[in-house]
């Protein structure tokens, strides 16, 4: 999906999105051959996280760490 998809779909903006991908919050999406973002379910899932913690206030440091944790091997 393209980042207008993914925004609407967790009810934040785009560019709320490429913030939390320049604060290396979500983890950067594939690129079509034209340069398009490109998103999978892994980035929906990750980013409503995101929305949720935000929502109940913790900090973006806290919620990097949390993403970082969840995507161990």
């Amino acid at each position: 999906m393209k980042i207008g998809e993914l925004a609407a779909k967790a009810g934040v903006s785009a560019e709320t999105i490429r913030f939390y991908e320049r604060e290396g919050i979500l983890f950067k999406p594939h690129r079509t051959a034209s340069n398009y973002r490109t998103y999978d379910s892994q980035h929906l899932e990750d980013l409503a996280f995101v929305v949720f913690c935000r929502g109940i206030d913790i900090p973006l440091e806290e919620i990097k760490d949390l993403l970082r944790l969840k995507h161990l091997p």
